[in-house]
């Protein structure tokens, strides 16, 4: 399974959840096995579980950053996406951010509508100023500097497979 598939499946794992705050996410992972046959992915696991034990603080982050727009107001499919991204962004030092926000954007694209696009690009560049991740995977200045660095953490190869 790639990091897309294991994203959409935190992503219907995240919906379920805004739904229904009464089963534990232990219960709804086992729900999505059992009941819907889901495959779920270790990554898939760990994005929805990390989201939903941190969902209050992302919340907050995400309402400073969503200008004019108070949470409950956002579309459910919209935070869901968006809460997903600032998870990553948060808690996930070696994906970069510039490849939570693109996977953000086409999750978008295909779960959402055009105008949510441009609301998620907008939080999310919002919401990632400023935020250094160490491991992630500075880009050469030129592609000289690319031919000569080795490759550190082989982030290259989850970019292709995004």
């Amino acid at each position: 399974m790639t990091r897309r598939e294991s994203r959409e499946k935190a992503i219907g794992l995240l919906f379920e959840r805004s739904f229904d705050y009464e089963r534990t996410p232990e219960e709804i992972m086992a729900d999505a096995k059992e009941e819907r046959e889901e495959k779920l992915s270790a990554f898939a696991k760990e994005l929805f579980v990390r989201t939903d034990e941190n969902m209050g603080d992302i919340d907050e982050k995400i309402a400073r950053c969503a200008d004019n727009w108070r949470i409950d107001r956002i579309g459910r499919v919209t935070l869901t996406i968006l809460r997903l991204a600032a998870c990553e962004i948060d808690f996930f030092p070696e994906i970069p951010i510039e490849i939570s926000v693109n996977e953000a954007l086409e999750l978008a694209r295909k779960f959402d509508d055009e105008k949510s696009v441009a609301f998620i690009n907008g939080v999310l560049g919002k919401y990632a100023a400023g935020i250094e991740k160490p491991f992630a995977k500075q880009k050469p200045l030129s592609a000289e500097a690319e031919e000569d660095e080795p490759e550190e953490n082989g982030d290259s190869e989850e970019v292709v497979s995004e």
